[in-house]
């Protein structure tokens, strides 16, 4: 099989579709049944806690391997091939990425996938968000950076879509311990962690120059998900915004740095 990432399926998704988890909507978007089987196969099999999430940002399971193949070993450390994002043009000079599972190399992460989600967590906590809630988010929200990893024209890693991706996953598992009500806040809080800093930013359409409120769009289709109760979705849009500032990624390992990653590795592994 060809190896590509799962981004190309889950693109366009919508928030209530990722909460629905519909495998048949995967297959209509093209994924090759044998993909679509091996996820079914991980969104079926909740881990036990959060520190098994934590621990399966690195497992080599074979949805993974499926993708990316088996790895070199380099120094003692297995390392993969990130293919290549398709459909852009890439310089001639730029090498494909080759490193560990949770490698997230680029001028945004120079931390790895675990130690970005001890970071997230720490900034969640010091930001008064509930220490359950917050390890759940923090370990959730790029759960998809797994299966969507590719090199990018400059040479450094990229996940698009993997925030659809997060919340596909974590919406089966989820659904296994917790209640509807606070399964359905994380997976929208997992689906638009990116959203603040993206495209919420926009005011002006890229093609026609007119004005645009995509956060406003957004709160539309959450409003709905939240089946019009105004409390749970201005609760869910408040803390997407909380989320947003605290889903910093690493450029300088500072010693107060490390100092959050030691905590949020200790909210895990202690």
């Amino acid at each position: 099989m060809e190896n590509k990432t799962l981004t190309p399926y889950f693109k366009n998704l919508p928030l209530a579709a990722a909460w629905e988890g519909d495998f048949g909507l995967l297959s209509m978007n093209g994924m090759p049944p044998g993909q679509l089987k091996l996820l079914m196969d991980i969104c079926k099999n909740a881990p036990e806690n959060t520190k098994a999430v934590y621990d399966f940002l690195i497992e080599k399971d074979p949805l993974f391997r499926d993708i990316y193949g088996d790895g070199t070993f380099v120094d003692q450390e297995e390392q993969f091939v990130f293919p290549f994002i398709t459909g852009k043009r890439i310089p001639e000079d730029i090498k494909e990425v080759a490193g560990p599972i949770g490698t997230q190399t680029s001028k945004y992460h120079q931390e790895t996938l675990q130690q970005h989600v001890e970071l997230v967590a720490s900034y969640l906590v010091d930001n008064e968000v509930d220490k359950e809630l917050a390890t759940q988010l923090a370990v959730l929200h790029d759960v998809g950076k797994k299966y969507t990893s590719a090199t990018n024209s400059v040479g450094g890693i990229c996940c698009y879509n993997h925030a659809e991706i997060s919340a596909f996953i974590a919406g089966h598992w989820l659904r296994a311990s917790l209640d509807e009500k606070s399964a359905k806040e994380i997976v929208a809080v997992i689906y638009a962690h990116m959203l603040p800093v993206t495209s919420w930013n926009v005011k002006k359409h890229w093609k026609t120059g007119e004005p645009v409120d995509y956060a406003q769009d957004f709160y539309g289709q959450l409003l709905r998900y939240c089946e019009n109760d105004k409390v749970s979705a201005d609760r869910i849009f408040s803390l997407i915004c909380r989320f947003a500032i605290c889903d910093n990624g690493v450029t300088e390992f500072s010693p107060a740095i490390l100092e959050y990653i030691a905590k949020g590795h200790a909210l895990f592994c202690d």
